[in-house]
């Protein structure tokens, strides 16, 4: 896999959302050629190092999913 910047998978043009702004919890399949064997879902908020931001997003910072009140 290409060595490349963190960031939120919901940013990320291998997020195969139709969504033009996908949220958190958003779940769909990682497109990335090294991934998209593997049939991969995700959600919006997770992350990884293969992040290519979404034509009209830019570069977002990688946030961290937020943790649940108990």
């Amino acid at each position: 896999m290409a060595a490349g910047q963190w960031g939120n998978c919901k940013g990320c043009r291998y997020f195969s959302s139709n969504n033009p702004n996908p949220s958190d919890n958003e779940t769909q399949r990682c497109m990335q050629a090294d991934l998209k064997a593997f049939d991969l879902k995700v959600s919006g908020a997770s992350g990884c190092n293969a992040f290519e931001a979404r034509a009209g997003v830019g570069q977002q910072p990688y946030q961290e999913p937020a943790q649940p009140a108990h």
